[in-house]
């Protein structure tokens, strides 16, 4: 043994690199990472191996075997989470997903509850001890209660469960295991016009009222939505007589619930029809007889001319906004753009709007839309906080903005719009005062699902990687020009390997991080995060992502809650960051740190130790192995080292402590490992590929003795 030895500690931050040499990155970055794959750059330093992923929202209601064609979280409308899939029949797309149970009681005691109580249980009538699930009560029925047990819950009242109501100290029997309610379509179909559904055939023989008794009717009178038709309707009236010196005059209502009326001149063997919408009708009036029998019926509906279709959508994307409450707008290259506010599901079919958009964008109370096939150069803009109308006079209007629009990005008092080589942003907030303004015409957005906003900033994937689209020089004190140079290698082969139109981009905003995602899971996608060094610096950490395959997702906070989601080509909609599992697969890990080499390079080390700081989730196992020489394959190399945790907080050094000997985790905890082995420089590789908690290498150290120069 050399007379002296010698300790070269390292911590973990920097992140994946690739853009320097090996002995800088040896000597100057000993904590950075020479491949780092489903490791997260930790909020408590090092690097942590990533949560798992759960089928938490089952398959999402379509066809089979299809896959999820966009997700969305809107926090407001229904209960947050919606998705979309091409229909198993029928042009119902569109689901939410309600977290809710149905939970089975002995027959007739459900309705002794009351809605809006909360419900404790016990474990049966023999025995009293309290379980631990609660909820409460949504909706009764004699032998059935709807419940909230709360999203995602890990608790729930089972068979032969007794419980009780807080308020109404009503009790009943759980008589069957509950069952979420789950994916509820929303309602996008058309119904085909029907020609009596309001009158049906009658021959008045004079002036009077019509008598409203159509399949549409309810007690004389007739409301649109409610009834088989779904939506707001024109209304036709058809004669095989001349009818047309007769005038017809509705009464009714319109979809905000205000009172019209209008008078339409009567058919003359034809059908002829309203120009109004009416949401309801109590009242048809004739001014004189009709030569023959008439029938009044429901004509072109006001939310939904058409019913949208699935064929050839492979992508639908979002747009939240609120203006008078909260809605989203759908849309996907095939159909009109469509709104939905948690009640109706409306198309945007106003003649000034695009009929195929692809993109869309709410910016200063003005919804943008963008992407038609047709249109490639224009924006198009509805009139203020009239997200249907397009119309001039109204304030709608379209801009050519001189290249082919990719994404539209509104941020702060800004739109962006992107191409592929040019990126321009509107300012102003009205049709009179719009005005677009150049950004670069030398530099554009390579993949449209890259473009989020991310820790107070636009994003995107340029031709050289990461790139944020302000014009300022940094974001806070983060050098704009360095975002993602330490990777740069990698956005090269996505250029030339990787369909970038299949990108997707989910922000978790509870960690500073996003993620880039292929679909295709066996390709290498991207965490980038940014985390404050221990010198109080921010910068830019990556790391790469493996085995999670990625048609669509999203993310955002519902309550004081943040969803992470993804669709996969299945159908199945899952939640990140739950679990220590890949939908119960096992999780494949790797950091490699870089070849350190203790400040020679050319001078052999005997390597005796390394120590681990390892901060520990739960009970886990990795693998250590060793590298030397820059993978040099005439070195002989030690076989790997395995070592395991008995807690989320031991100590681990079998010379001063026993191996079970738990402290809180303060300061970290330490896994030493005696190795063996000589070599210039050496690298460290961790690695896992378990169904295990998660674990995060925070820093190591390396006890060597100096050898011979050679």
């Amino acid at each position: 043994m050399p007379d002296q030895l010698f300790t070269f500690p390292a911590s973990c931050s920097g992140g994946l690199l690739n853009n320097v040499d090996p002995l800088t990155q040896g000597s100057q970055m000993p904590g950075s990472a020479y491949r780092m794959i489903n490791y997260e750059p930790s909020l408590h330093g090092g690097y942590r191996r990533i949560s798992g992923y759960a089928n938490s929202y089952d398959t999402l209601t379509g066809a089979t075997s299809t896959p999820v064609l966009g997700l969305h979280v809107s926090p407001d409308i229904q209960q947050g989470i919606f998705g979309a899939k091409k229909p198993a029949s029928g042009s119902n797309y569109l689901h939410w997903y309600n977290h809710y149970y149905t939970v089975a009681v002995t027959n007739g005691t459900g309705t002794n509850l009351s809605v809006g109580e909360t419900l404790t249980g016990v474990v049966s009538s023999a025995d009293n001890t309290a379980v631990a699930a609660t909820g409460t009560i949504i909706s009764t029925a004699s032998n059935s209660i709807v419940v909230n047990f709360g999203k995602l819950p890990s608790a729930l009242f089972a068979t032969s469960n007794v419980i009780t109501g807080g308020t109404s100290t009503a009790s009943t029997t759980v008589t069957g295991t509950p069952v979420v309610i789950g994916w509820t379509a929303v309602v996008s179909s058309f119904v085909d016009n029907d020609p009596d559904g309001v009158c049906a055939s009658q021959s008045p023989g004079g002036s009077g009222n019509l008598t409203i008794n159509g399949a549409l009717a309810d007690s004389g009178s007739v409301n649109f939505t409610t009834a088989a038709s779904q939506q707001p309707r024109k209304i036709t009236f058809t004669g095989t007589g001349n009818e047309s010196g007769r005038t017809f005059t509705i009464t009714g209502t319109n979809f905000l619930g205000i009172s019209q009326t209008e008078a339409v001149a009567g058919p003359n063997n034809s059908t002829v029809s309203s120009t109004k919408f009416f949401n309801t009708i109590t009242q048809i009036a004739t001014d004189g007889a009709t030569a023959s029998a008439i029938t009044v019926g429901s004509g072109v509906g006001q939310y939904r001319p058409s019913a949208p279709t699935m064929t050839g959508v492979s992508q639908i994307r979002f747009e939240t906004f609120n203006w008078g409450g909260p809605k989203f707008t759908l849309v996907d290259g095939i159909n009109p753009a469509a709104v939905y506010d948690g009640t109706n599901y409306i198309q945007i079919t106003d003649s000034n709007a695009p009929t195929d958009p692809t993109l869309v964008a709410a910016f200063s109370n003005h919804l943008f839309l963008a992407g038609d096939v047709s249109q490639p150069y224009s924006l198009y803009f509805s009139a203020p906080v009239a997200e249907t109308d397009f119309t001039p006079d109204s304030g709608g209007g379209v801009i050519n903005v001189g290249f082919k629009i990719v994404q539209i990005k509104a941020f702060r008092d800004q739109l962006f719009i992107f191409g592929t080589n040019n990126i321009k942003k509107l300012v102003g907030n009205n049709s009179a005062n719009f005005v677009l303004q150049n950004v670069t015409s030398n530099l554009g957005c390579i993949a449209p699902d890259s473009v989020v906003e991310f820790n107070g900033e636009i994003i995107f994937l340029a031709p050289d990687g990461i790139r944020p689209v302000s014009g300022t020089d940094k974001i806070g004190d983060i050098e704009l020009a360095t975002l993602s140079k330490p990777i740069q290698s990698i956005f090269e082969d996505y250029i030339a390997n990787e369909d970038l139109a299949t990108i997707r981009t989910i922000v978790i905003k509870k960690k500073s991080q996003f993620r880039l995602f292929f679909a295709d899971q066996n390709s290498l996608g991207i965490i980038g995060a940014i985390r404050r060094s221990g010198q109080g610096n921010t910068g830019f950490e990556f790391g790469q992502l493996v085995g999670i395959e990625v048609s669509c997702g999203d993310s955002g906070y519902i309550g004081d809650e943040e969803f992470v989601i993804h669709g996969d080509s299945l159908g199945r909609v899952f939640r990140q960051e739950t679990g220590n599992n890949f939908n119960s697969n096992d999780i494949f890990s790797l950091y490699q740190t870089p070849f350190v080499y203790m400040d020679d390079p050319e001078i052999r080390k005997t390597m005796y130790s390394i120590n681990t700081y390892l901060r520990a989730e739960g009970v886990l196992e990795v693998v250590m192995g060793l590298e030397y020489d820059y993978g040099d394959t005439n070195v002989l190399l030690p076989t790997d080292f395995n070592f395991t945790t008995t807690g989320a907080a031991a100590y681990y050094d079998k010379a001063k402590y026993d191996a079970d000997e738990i402290y809180d985790g303060n300061p970290s905890p330490i896994r030493s490992t005696d190795i063996s082995g000589s070599g210039k420089s050496v690298a460290i590789t961790y690695v896992t590929n378990a169904d295990q908690p998660s674990h995060t290498v925070q820093a190591y150290t390396i006890t060597y003795g100096l050898g011979d120069r050679r």
